[in-house]
């Protein structure tokens, strides 16, 4: 009985578990292949690999408004949007009428004016009355003194109520009256933002439209202090915005900034760029070229931004877009010198091909993330 116990035990001893695979882990060459809706959350920006990238300061940055053609529009008072009249796109002129509001201190203030435009019209005639009287020796001189005060008076009172309504912006366009006014475009350009609905309670922190000059843009760029006697203000740039890789927009230096940030160790340099098109749009990725005049032949080595160099297994790799839209190849490179944003690519990419720059490390999180996936 006892060695049938003995044998039901050891039939019923649980097997030993397999050991797990080893993961796979993504190597050099490796391809991944993203759908468009990943390539955008995770900010895809392209940069094309150019030879003799050491006789220039290569930066990125975004495009932006220039901020001596850009205005915020708000209303300067509380009150209520009665109707909008300008949308997002729409082309404008100074003093274009944006959106017509309601407001109870701008009634109050027309109000004021009427009082103002009737007391200078009583006294004026006062004054005039007087006037005559004096020519005829009928009154003295002291009341046609204070007729003339009272004139001057009520003068002061129609320029105070004038300028109160000047000053929160209430125009007249659109058939402004009693408490109804115009909001109106201070410059000419482009609605770029709208913040604005009928029936919206309004004041002066409600930023309603943004209207910029998009003729003119700015890119601003961090450079290192390395590299601070190498640009100087009015030196001739170069924008290569993401959405035109092809194509180079001259620009010129406006700005090289005389404060070093303590913490990246970099200084701003702002390139202005005219833009008769409209092609540049702000918030558009670019890359500033800035050539210098420590410059070497042309044809020298290919320089990338850091920001698109990867550490993988223990190399430093690139992520090369494919052929096929959102396939991206894994390849390893050898770096050489670094400056100002840039690196010098010694080997491993050729001149021409296009590489990530921002999201690149977006693509190495889902390369280790779909290895990570087939070894389990």
């Amino acid at each position: 009985m006892l060695a049938l116990v003995a044998a039901w035990i050891v039939v019923r001893r649980e097997p030993v578990p397999a050991r797990p695979a080893a993961r796979a882990v993504p190597t050099p060459d490796s391809t991944i292949t993203l759908d468009s809706a990943t390539q955008r959350l995770a900010g895809i920006e392209l940069f094309t690999a150019r030879a003799g990238g050491d006789n220039a300061l290569i930066a990125n940055g975004t495009i932006t408004y220039d901020a001596n053609r850009v205005s915020v529009v708000a209303s300067h008072v509380a009150g209520r949007l009665l109707t909008v009249r300008a949308d997002l796109g729409q082309a404008v002129r100074p003093g274009a009428l944006l959106a017509t509001l309601e407001s109870p201190e701008v009634g109050a203030i027309r109000g004021d004016l009427e009082r103002a435009r009737s007391g200078v019209d009583i006294a004026r005639r006062n004054y005039e009355r007087e006037q005559r009287l004096f020519e005829q020796q009928i009154t003295p001189q002291k009341e046609l003194l204070e007729a003339e005060a009272a004139f001057r008076t009520a003068e002061a009172d129609l320029r105070s109520a004038s300028a109160r309504l000047s000053a929160i912006g209430a125009t007249d366009a659109g058939g402004g009256q009693g408490a109804t006014f115009g909001l109106a475009s201070p410059i000419a350009g482009v609605v770029v933002e709208r913040n604005a609905s009928p029936g919206q309670p309004v004041g002066p922190t409600s930023n309603l439209f943004t209207v910029a000059d998009l003729r003119n843009v700015w890119i601003t760029v961090d450079v290192y202090e390395n590299d601070l006697a190498r640009v100087r203000r009015g030196a001739m740039a170069f924008v290569t915005p993401s959405a035109f890789s092809s194509e180079r927009f001259p620009g010129r230096v406006t700005y090289a900034g005389g404060v070093v940030d303590t913490a990246s160790r970099t200084f701003k340099v702002r390139v202005e760029v005219t833009n008769p098109e409209l092609r540049l749009r702000p918030g558009m990725f670019a890359q500033v070229r800035i050539p210098t005049t420590d410059t070497s032949p042309t044809g020298g080595p290919i320089a990338i931004p850091e920001i698109a160099v990867q550490e993988l297994n223990g190399k430093q790799v690139v992520f090369v877009a494919g052929a096929v839209a959102g396939r991206f190849v894994v390849r390893p490179v050898t770096l050489g010198p670094r400056r100002g944003g840039t690196v010098v690519v010694a080997s491993g990419l050729a001149a021409g091909e296009r590489i990530v720059v921002q999201g690149a490390f977006r693509i190495k999180a889902e390369l280790m993330k779909a290895s990570f996936g087939e070894g389990g």
